[in-house]
C-alpha cells in the first residue's frame, strides 16, 4: 500500500489529462459551444489516460458503460420530469397553480411571496428552470408594473427557485445524487428538509425585514388573466399534482408517482382542456408551446428540455468507473481527505464544489466531480448527499458564469446584482459550515472524562 506521501504525489501525466480536460472546459465556455463537446473531449483524455496505464481498449470501453449503466435510473427519472414538465403546463395544472399562488400575495411584504411561492412551486415539481419560467417571470413582471425593487425581488425569487432542486423528489439534481450515494429519495427528502428548516427560517425573516424596509404598493390588477381566459380551472385539475404529493407521503417509487401524474394530467387536459391525444403526446415529447403571446411564459418542459442535462449526467457519468480504475484522481482524492481532517469534511466538500463549479459551469458536472473527489473524506453516504444537497446543488447558482445563475438571470433579465440577496443560496451552506466548524472543533478536542481518566491513570 502506497505511504501518505507517496498517495498525495501527483504525476505528470495526471497533470496533462486533467490540464487538457479543463482546457478544453475553458475553450467551449469561451467559444460559446455545448459543455457536450467539452464532455466529449474529455471522455478521449481520460481514456487515453487508461491506457497509459496499462488498461485495455476494450476494457476502457466496458468501464465507460459501467458508469452509463450505474445511472440508468435516473435517465428514466428524467425521461418523466421532462414529460410531466410538459404535460402539466398543458392541463392547466401549472397554470392554475399559478394562479392560485399570485392570488395569496401581500403586497406589503411581496418579495418575502415572492420567495415562498417560487419555493413552493419548485418543490412541488422539482425544477429550478421549470419554476423561474413560469411563476418567476409573472412575480418578476409585477413587481415591474407596481414598482417593487427588481433586484430584491429577483434574489427572492432566485432563491425560491433552488429550494425545491435542492429538496424535491422531483428534482433531477435530487435524484442524480441519489444515483451517485446509492441513497432513498424519499429518506434524503425528509433528512433536506431538516437540515434546511433553519436557513429556511432565516432566510425569510431576511426577506421579510427587506419587505418592510420598501414603500408601500399596490399589486396590479390583471396580472392572471390571460392564464384564467385560456384555461379551465377546477379541483380535477390539480389531481396530478396532488397525486405527486399523496404518493410521495406514502413513499410510493417516485418513477411510478410522476408516471400516474403523467397519466392524470393527460386525461385532465383530454376533458377539461380539450386537448387532442396528438397534442398531449406532442407537450409530453416536444413541451408545451403557447398558442399566444400573453401565455409564451409557460413555454417549456417536454422529453427534449431534459436531453441536454441527460447526455452531461451520462457522460460525466462514464467517467466515474474509469478514474476508479485507472486511479486518475486518487492523488486528488488524498488531498482533499487531508483537507478534511484539518477543517472538516462538510467545509472541504463545500470548497471542492465551489471550485468544480468554477471551472465546469455547470451544477450537473460539479455534483458529479465533488461526490468522487470527496468519496474518502466522507465515506457515509447519507452524510455525502447531505453535503452536496447543502453546498454545491446551492453555490453553483451564485457564481454569474454558470449555467444554474445565468438561465435564471436572462429569464428574469436581472444581472448578477441580485445574487447577494440570493438569501436562502448563502444560507444554508453558511449556516452548515458554522455547524460543521463547531462538530470539528469538538472531534479534535478530547472529552473531559477521557482527558481526567489519563490524568487519573498518571497519578
Amino acid at each position: 500500500m502506497p505511504s501518505s506521501s507517496s498517495a498525495d504525489r501527483v504525476s505528470r501525466g495526471q497533470i496533462v489529462t486533467l490540464g487538457l480536460f479543463v482546457g478544453g472546459l475553458v475553450a467551449c465556455i469561451a467559444a460559446g459551444r455545448s459543455l457536450l463537446w467539452a464532455l466529449g473531449f474529455g471522455m478521449l483524455c481520460f481514456s487515453g489516460y487508461a491506457r497509459s496505464v496499462g488498461i485495455p481498449f476494450p476494457e476502457v470501453i466496458r468501464l465507460l458503460a459501467r458508469g452509463v449503466k450505474r445511472i440508468s435510473n435516473i435517465l428514466t427519472i428524467f425521461t418523466l420530469i421532462g414529460m410531466l414538465t410538459g404535460v402539466w403546463r398543458l392541463s392547466g395544472t401549472i397554470p392554475m397553480l399559478i394562479d392560485w399562488a399570485l392570488s395569496l400575495i401581500n403586497p406589503t411584504f411581496f418579495v418575502l411571496w415572492s420567495f415562498l411561492l417560487c419555493a413552493a412551486l419548485s418543490t412541488l415539481i422539482g425544477t429550478a428552470f421549470g419554476t423561474v419560467s413560469t411563476l418567476g417571470v409573472v412575480c418578476m413582471l409585477m413587481a415591474h408594473t407596481a414598482g417593487f425593487n427588481e433586484v430584491l425581488v429577483g434574489g427572492a425569487i432566485l432563491s425560491g427557485v433552488y429550494v425545491g432542486d435542492r429538496c424535491s423528489p422531483m428534482s433531477s439534481s435530487a435524484a442524480l445524487i441519489c444515483a451517485l450515494t446509492h441513497t432513498d429519495i424519499y429518506g434524503n427528502f425528509k433528512r433536506t428538509l431538516r437540515s434546511g428548516a433553519a436557513p429556511f427560517l432565516l432566510a425569510c425573516l431576511g426577506y421579510a425585514l427587506l419587505s418592510l424596509l420598501g414603500p408601500e404598493h399596490v399589486m396590479p390588477e390583471g396580472a392572471t388573466d390571460a392564464l384564467r381566459a385560456n384555461f379551465r380551472f377546477n379541483v380535477w385539475v390539480l389531481l396530478p399534482a396532488l397525486a405527486v404529493l399523496v404518493l410521495g407521503v406514502l413513499r410510493v417509487d417516485v418513477k411510478i408517482a410522476m408516471a400516474a401524474s403523467v397519466a392524470l394530467a393527460c386525461l385532465a387536459g383530454f376533458l377539461f382542456q380539450d386537448c387532442s391525444p396528438i397534442r398531449l403526446a406532442s407537450a409530453m415529447v416536444l413541451g408545451y408551446r403557447a398558442p399566444l403571446d400573453e401565455l409564451a411564459m409557460l413555454n417549456g418542459g417536454g422529453i427534449v428540455s431534459m436531453a441536454n442535462v441527460a447526455a452531461i449526467v451520462a457522460i460525466s457519468s462514464s467517467y466515474s468507473a474509469l478514474f476508479e480504475k485507472s486511479g486518475l484522481l486518487d492523488s486528488f482524492e488524498h488531498m482533499v481527505e487531508r483537507l478534511a481532517r484539518r477543517i472538516g469534511a462538510f467545509r472541504t466538500a463545500t470548497l471542492v464544489g465551489v471550485l468544480a463549479t468554477g471551472l465546469s459551469c455547470n451544477q450537473t458536472l460539479s455534483i458529479i466531480l465533488t461526490r468522487q473527489l470527496c468519496a474518502h473524506a466522507q465515506p457515509n453516504r447519507r452524510e455525502m448527499a447531505m453535503y452536496l444537497e447543502n453546498s454545491v446543488v446551492l453555490l453553483s447558482a451564485v457564481l454569474p458564469w454558470s449555467v444554474a445563475f445565468s438561465m435564471c438571470g436572462l429569464t428574469l433579465q436581472q444581472g448578477p446584482a441580485i445574487i447577494p440577496f440570493a438569501l436562502y443560496l448563502w444560507m444554508v451552506p453558511l449556516y452548515w459550515c458554522l455547524r460543521s466548524r463547531y462538530a470539528h472543533q469538538s472531534c479534535l478536542r478530547p472529552p473531559l472524562h477521557f482527558f481526567l481518566a489519563k490524568t487519573h491513570r498518571r497519578d
